[in-house]
């Protein structure tokens, strides 16, 4: 055999990644499950088409771009002779503006306001969230504080209401501004369309935003200049300084000030026309931020100063009403990461697929041969599966909520109860799958050898070293696992604690009281036991539950997951799907009994297989035909 070289020897076959909407049966169960059937063939050709555009090369190449290019300001931001250098002050690549244009021209975002899909727009939305969000290179943040604006103003105009002292022409005004506002963030063309920011993070209270330095001072109108809508800027003058504001390129955003009357809540576009020149609307870039990950991503410490506003809800009410858009971002992390979740576990799939071993003689010399491997990416499959439909549920249960209709059986039977469960749920599925996301993609980078710890820019779409870099932010913004913990334990022991506690017990027993089979019987017996010692193991007064609220979100997480994996598997009697389930049920309730069966490793290396390659024929085919 001849000595290798730099050009000639063994090259190993690059993977090829497959459409998911096609090869991962976890996101596909997630749709039947929460989707009714004829919604389904509806949109599948869609969501097809939509899972082929986002790993196509021109969006690796805006990846690659966006990420060797990252954004800057320009001159620090001031011209050569000091002065500043206002709206020309940001600078991203080409790279990050295309993938920004492709999230907005795809309409993912408004797609989830869609009438005629009614309670299954949010499922629909939350799918091509998933899909979208590991090509995306975190263009998913603007979309996701898009999304909040979107719920906010929606809520604000259904309401309507005049706050104390205004005029009707001024309540009139604002509603203009907010009807534009609105048609822009809900708009699919990218030269007219807005992405929202959501700037809350100060310096001496991070997520305690009673520790905000920010003021809103009522001057009234006639500010100088109008907003791109031509429409005036608002009443209020806001001065402060943000610390932590992603999205730093948005048309518009969502931010808190205090007012005499309390911290309140304020609408500001971030650009401004003043005789026909576009500047900023009443701030400066002070620095970027430089990130472990999401480096496309421009995220900046903004100094605020006269920045013209209009006051969404009334004075006082600022983190009611920010609390809307929160609650929506949040789901979009919990929906990221299982986006990013699937596609770590695609990459090795298809790694798994061309890679061989020179040691093992063919054709059974692939690494999908492999039994080590096959249970290392079995029980990733499994995590992953519970974290999708964790995920997916809560977009169905703000479907059900927002348009009072309830499209699948698997949502609790009542509006009462689904509004309920999305109280409670929201920060628990936020906090459980953004934690698992982390450690999971590193699982995935193992899973490559060597080449999966490297930065492959050159093929992009085999980069889950980004992917890990990028998802370590998910635990963290928009609420930490502990600040979530501690909402979770507040909504609990507050005074919708009984009806949230009882909403959920109801749902356990409504789902798994709906199926019949046999073979999942102990695994409900073991969810029923679960939950019925949990409830009663809680002691009743908050300061002494708060200190072990992580455990309370991991316990409800676990047995919210688990009842959706009986019902999955229920829903058409899958075997893998039922094995899935009670692998789940066993390592999170009954860990004890999770042990090597030793003698039958021919049997359960081939179940191993199937949980991990479900959606992949041409693996299993193979493999049917030859000896594991």
């Amino acid at each position: 055999m001849p000595a290798a070289t730099s050009t000639t020897g063994f090259f190993q076959v690059e993977p090829q990644l497959p459409n998911a909407w096609d090869e991962d049966a976890t996101l596909r169960r997630a749709a039947d499950l929460f989707l009714p059937a004829s919604t389904v063939t509806a949109e599948s050709a869609d969501l097809h088409s939509f899972a082929a555009d986002v790993i196509s090369p021109e969006i690796f190449a805006a990846i690659t771009n966006a990420e060797t290019q990252l954004p800057y300001l320009n001159g620090g931001g001031y011209t050569a002779f000091g002065a500043p250098q206002d709206a020309a002050t940001l600078v991203t690549s080409p790279g990050w503006n295309i993938l920004q244009d492709f999230a907005l021209a795809s309409g993912f975002v408004p797609q989830g306001y869609d009438a005629k899909l009614g309670g299954s727009a949010r499922v629909i939305e939350a799918l091509k969230i998933a899909l979208w969000a590991p090509s995306s290179a975190l263009t998913t943040c603007p979309s996701g504080m898009q999304d909040g604006a979107i719920e906010v103003l929606r809520n604000q105009l259904r309401n309507n209401t005049t706050p104390p002292g205004w005029n009707k022409d001024l309540q009139d005004t604002r509603t203009k501004v907010f009807e534009a506002a609105l048609g822009r963030l809900m708009n699919t063309n990218p030269k007219e369309a807005w992405t929202s920011g959501q700037w809350m993070t100060e310096r001496a209270g991070g997520s305690d935003v009673r520790g905000t330095e920010t003021i809103a001072e009522w001057v009234g109108m006639g500010a100088d200049g109008v907003d791109l809508n031509g429409l005036p800027l608002g009443p209020y003058s806001i001065s402060g300084f943000k610390w932590f504001a992603s999205a730093a390129d948005c048309g518009v955003s969502i931010l808190l000030a205090f007012t005499p009357k309390g911290l309140s809540c304020f609408l500001a576009p971030t650009r401004k026309l003043v005789n026909g020149k576009v500047k900023i609307n009443g701030f400066r870039f002070q620095r970027l931020k430089n990130k472990l990950g999401t480096k496309a991503l421009p995220s900046a410490e903004l100094e605020i100063k006269g920045m013209r506003a209009w006051l969404i809800g009334g004075e006082g009410r600022g983190v009611a009403v920010i609390s809307t858009v929160l609650n929506v971002t949040r789901l979009h992390n919990a929906i990221r990461t299982a986006g990013f979740m699937g596609r770590g576990l695609s990459v090795v799939r298809a790694f798994a697929r061309v890679r061989t071993f020179p040691s093992r003689p063919a054709p059974n010399n692939y690494l999908y041969h492999i039994p080590l491997f096959n249970k290392t990416l079995a029980s990733l499959t499994v995590r992953y599966r519970a974290d999708m439909l964790v995920a997916t549920f809560i977009a169905g249960l703000l479907g059900a909520v927002s348009t009072n209709q309830r499209t699948v059986a698997v949502l609790p039977a009542s509006h009462e109860d689904n509004v309920l469960l999305l109280r409670l749920l929201t920060s628990v599925a936020k906090a459980y799958t953004t934690k698992h996301g982390v450690a999971h993609l590193q699982e995935c980078m193992e899973g490559l050898g060597g080449v999966g710890y490297l930065e492959n820019n050159e093929t992009p779409h085999l980069n889950v070293a980004r992917m890990f870099r990028d998802a370590n932010v998910f635990p963290i913004w928009e609420g930490t696992f502990d600040v979530l913990s501690t909402d979770t334990v507040k909504v609990l022991r507050g005074k919708l604690g009984a009806e949230c506690e009882g909403a959920l017990g109801r749902w356990i027993n409504q789902v798994l009281n709906a199926g019949s089979s046999a073979q999942l019987a102990q695994a409900k017996q073991a969810i029923r036991a679960r939950w019925e010692a949990f409830v009663l193991s809680l002691p009743s007064d908050k300061d002494t539950l708060m200190p072990h609220a992580r455990y309370v979100v991991n316990t409800i997480g676990d047995i919210v997951a688990a009842t959706l994996l009986v019902a999955d598997a229920e829903r058409d009697g899958n075997e893998v799907a039922a094995e899935i389930a009670r692998r789940f049920i066993t390592a999170q309730f009954a860990p004890e009994d999770v042990k090597p069966v030793f003698g039958q490793t021919a049997g359960v290396s081939r179940m191993d297989q199937l949980i991990a390659f479900e959606g992949d024929n041409e693996v299993l085919g193979k493999t049917q035909r030859a000896k594991l």
